[in-house]
């Protein structure tokens, strides 16, 4: 009898600490928390753009009709619930009925329609694809929307986030031009924050959405404070300044150290396949000449480059669509098996092509501190070959006028997302497109056959179909070499070992209102 009492006692007590772990681990609400930027973002209008930071503050303003899940399964957001057509071309989206914008007026189907037709369509570089297949946007009563399609859209319902798909208030901004609304620097939006200030080269200051159509936000504010210099960011975090930094923002170098760190916690992985590469300057010059763009890749040292620059977090056996893809990756066509670092074949190649005392412009980021040392790398692999060049680092929104606007560089580091589907995300890299919107193709490369071919792929379903295209598009692309794919990313975040529910989206940036502090 004495055993068993003592044993049903211990387990008394194991349930009662039970119970209070569990307790102690509910969502507590209350705090803020806070989030480094490595430069002010060009705006808050994500509709506009898919420019990391604009997008990073804007997933909390804004809402989209999705939202995509940890497994990037499609939940309802502004939609409550949705039906597709068998033919794959017609999608009737159900919005809910208390959503509402910061200002207090009803979302509608009217402003999912204003949107899609007068911003997403003409401006934002991975909704502008999806919109050249719109045969109409219909909208029987204030909360039904339909979509109709010339012909099916394999990654659609991927795309109606918040960051390709950002529903904007028509009754704000019908009648004005959408680039220089006064709007896009102080949002109202529908979101779980709501916009309170933005103070340039310090911070910009949300506040929970107390009205906001699901669960309120757990942390009271969020902060995104704005920090150029790595190192300053990795010490921000280190003393208690900052709670979280993107691996964006993360200097590579810093990372063994906060693994270290017992108040921090590194996570690493592969989210969402993410692409670094080098756009070239095709339009004229040396570099027009494909020949050229092949003695560039074998003279740089892509393993030194993710060694190095980026402590190890990448994978170098991609080819023009990267390696994150299985479906879409072809051996035949890995660049690591096509274009070995070599530099003597570069010099052959560059003899072939009658080039040389080149000088070469490298314009990139300034805030990413990757890039300059990869900038520095790729500077050593290029001397090795008798091509100067000179690096030219700039703030982040001067670099995207540069490269994206104007065309000025010859060479630009970059790193795309692939949104999930290498339609969203990766063919926006080669697709032809006119200068002026920002990130998609800026190499002034245009082949007729790949944009048939990718076009071709957007409306496949079937992977096996889908991947065939991709092998006939990467082996005119692996041979014509307009970008200079260096690896995938392996992502990296880090952030204080207190906090809870990072991660519950696909893309590391949504949901942080599901966000709370432990004690």
């Amino acid at each position: 009898m004495k055993r068993l009492t003592v044993a049903l006692s211990l387990l008394v007590v194991t349930l009662l600490l039970a119970g209070s772990f569990a307790a102690a681990q509910a969502p507590r609400k209350g705090g803020s928390l806070v989030v480094a930027l490595g430069a002010d973002p060009e705006h808050l209008n994500p509709a506009l753009t898919t420019s990391y930071p604009v997008g990073a503050v804007g997933a909390s303003v804004y809402s989209g009709l999705i939202w995509l899940d940890e497994k990037g399964r499609p939940q309802p957001e502004l939609a409550e619930s949705w039906d597709i057509s068998a033919d794959g071309r017609t999608y009737t989206f159900h919005l809910r009925r208390d959503a509402r914008w910061h200002d207090g007026r009803p979302v509608t189907s009217a402003d999912v329609k204003y949107t899609m037709e007068n911003v997403l369509g003409p401006y934002h570089g991975r909704f502008r694809n999806a919109f050249a297949l719109l045969e109409g946007i219909d909208t029987p009563d204030d909360y039904t929307v339909v979509l109709r399609l010339r012909e099916p859209y394999a990654p659609l319902m991927s795309l109606l986030t918040v960051f390709d798909a950002p529903i904007l208030p028509k009754h704000i901004y019908e009648g004005s031009n959408p680039l220089d609304h006064p709007a896009n620097y102080k949002p109202v939006g529908s979101g779980p924050f709501v916009f309170r200030e933005w103070v340039r080269g310090d911070r910009i200051v949300l506040e929970r959405n107390p009205d906001y159509f699901d669960e309120p936000a757990y942390i009271d504010r969020l902060i995104y404070r704005i920090i150029p210099e790595e190192l300053s960011r990795s010490v921000a975090l280190e003393i208690g300044d900052v709670d979280l930094v993107w691996g964006l923002y993360l200097p590579a170098s810093e990372l063994p150290r906060m693994m270290q760190n017992p108040e921090l916690e590194v996570w690493q992985g592969v989210r969402i396949p993410s692409l670094y590469f080098v756009f070239v300057n095709t339009r004229e010059g040396a570099l027009a000449n494909p020949k050229v763009r092949q003695a560039l890749m074998h003279a740089i040292d892509r393993e030194q480059i993710v060694e190095q620059a980026f402590m190890g977090l990448g994978n170098v056996n991609v080819g023009p669509f990267g390696g994150g893809f299985f479906w879409a990756y072809d051996e035949s066509t890995d660049y690591s098996k096509l274009y070995p670092y070599d530099p003597a074949k570069a010099r052959q190649l560059l003899a072939e092509a009658g080039v040389r005392n080149l000088t070469l412009r490298f314009v990139y980021d300034s805030a990413r501190g990757p890039f300059r040392t990869a900038g520095e790398i790729i500077r050593d692999n290029l001397r090795q070959v008798g091509i100067n060049l000179q690096l030219v680092p700039l703030e982040r929104s001067v670099m995207v006028e540069q490269v994206y606007t104007r065309g000025a560089f010859d060479l630009s580091i970059q790193s795309f997302t692939s949104s999930g589907d290498p339609i969203l995300g990766y063919h926006r890299i080669y697709l032809t497109a006119a200068p002026g919107t920002p990130f998609v193709n800026a190499t002034g490369y245009s082949n007729p056959e790949v944009d048939g071919l990718l076009r071709e792929a957007a409306g496949v379903f079937d992977f096996e179909r889908r991947a065939e295209l991709y092998r006939r598009a990467s082996q005119i692309l692996a041979r014509d070499l307009p970008v200079l794919v260096l690896f995938d990313e392996v992502a990296t975040e880090v952030a204080n070992k207190r906090l809870r529910g990072l991660r519950e989206a696909l893309d590391v940036r949504d949901r942080l209102e599901r966000v709370w502090w432990a004690e």
